[in-house]
């Protein structure tokens, strides 16, 4: 692809009746000379390149990014000036693009993820002096989790290269990057379905196109790799043999014990009431008495999905006495696997009416899943 670029006022812009004709830089570039021993164009992608040497004349590209490179040449002749041109792929032919009497010269307004190549032609004698072909680099993609389950990992993907797959790389803590996956670039999501739960996983991803060179080679080129995200899994826990639908709840206030996490947690700057449905929440999570099934540490938040569809995230704030619930400590007498801790004054009166948090439609409906966060430590009260 050939992009006509702004020239700087230190290179003077090639004139349609320089004594270089069309025709000439036509047959120098497709009929090699003996002098053209190196003339092979290998395509690099977005790297610096080892010089090409042709005889006594150097070219060398550096700082190759997605939309700009740096390309430097030097001779052992003396030289008081260079015709530089470029190649245009659409037109499958050659373009005198500038004068000067540099060295050096950034390219700039390039196109990511395209071969360019140039021809150098000594502005004096009209001999062709070399090639120099490279391709620019890709932008780096981007990627954040937006959500975790015990067996799935939801990604959302960014800045993908237009045409690129987007490969997507995983591994677990103290093992090597796998490429799992490689999706179209406009998608912005990709689940990984293949994870365990309770378990700590590292994704990158990196853009990988298929690019054709100018001398018509395909190549795969790829970005450099994204951001590091990483995530603990839920872990699963095992259902009652209940639906759960009955949802009693308690009032905060007759936590009295003040020695105890229990009371520090309710009564915490952390802690609110939510006013739509009075309950005391911590970090967006609802606080709950549970079983001792599921556990007692206070501050173990967990997700909890209802057949609704609806999932909430609840926390541990106190824990059901084994005498008040049955043999495998997953439900109480009233078969309520959830007691809600509430701020009296802001109970909904459908609640007080009826007593079962089930008639509020956020928390309406059987539990179908139970799952413990793994990683969230930090907030365990003492």
């Amino acid at each position: 692809m050939c992009v006509l670029l702004c020239v700087p006022c230190s290179v003077t812009a090639f004139a349609a009746e320089d004594v270089l004709k069309q025709d000439t830089i036509n047959s120098l570039a497709h009929t090699p000379s003996e002098v053209q021993t190196n003339f092979d164009m290998l395509t690099s992608m977005g790297k610096e390149e080892d010089p090409v040497d042709e005889g006594t004349f150097r070219i060398t590209v550096k700082e190759i990014d997605a939309t700009s490179a740096t390309l430097t040449w030097s001779s052992d002749q003396i030289i008081f000036g260079y015709t530089i041109c470029r190649f245009n792929v659409i037109k499958q032919q050659w373009e005198p693009y500038f004068t000067t009497t540099e060295t050096s010269h950034k390219f700039t307004n390039l196109l990511p993820s395209t071969t360019y190549e140039y021809g150098f032609i000594n502005s004096t004698t009209g001999e062709l002096l070399g090639f120099k072909d490279f391709t620019t680099g890709m932008y780096d993609p981007r990627i954040k989790i937006t959500k975790t389950d015990s067996d799935a990992v939801k990604l959302q993907l960014f800045d993908a290269q237009k045409g690129s797959k987007v490969e997507i790389y995983r591994k677990e803590k103290g093992e090597k990057y796998e490429k799992i996956a490689a999706v179209d670039y406009r998608k912005k999501f990709y689940i990984d379905e293949t994870v365990d739960g309770a378990k700590t996983y590292y994704y990158k991803a990196k853009a990988a196109v298929e690019h054709r060179g100018i001398v018509g080679k395909k190549k795969t080129c790829y970005s450099g790799f994204s951001n590091v995200e990483h995530t603990t899994t839920l872990e699963e826990m095992e259902l009652p043999d209940v639906s759960g639908e009955v949802k009693t709840f308690a009032y905060y206030t007759a936590v009295t014990a003040k020695s105890t996490p229990q009371y520090k947690m309710l009564n915490s700057k952390k802690c609110y009431t939510d006013d739509e449905t009075g309950v005391r929440m911590v970090d967006g999570c609802y606080c709950v008495a549970m079983g001792s099934f599921y556990g007692s540490n206070i501050g173990q938040k967990y997700r909890i999905t209802f057949d609704t569809g609806v999932q909430i995230d609840v926390v541990l704030c106190d824990q059901k006495a084994n005498k008040h619930t049955n043999s495998t400590n997953q439900y109480a007498r009233a078969k309520d696997v959830l007691e809600f801790y509430c701020e009296k004054s802001k109970i909904p009166k459908v609640i007080r009416t009826r007593g079962n948090y089930n008639n509020i439609e956020l928390f309406k409906g059987a539990i179908t899943k139970i799952e413990k966060y793994t990683d969230d430590k930090s907030d365990l009260w003492p």
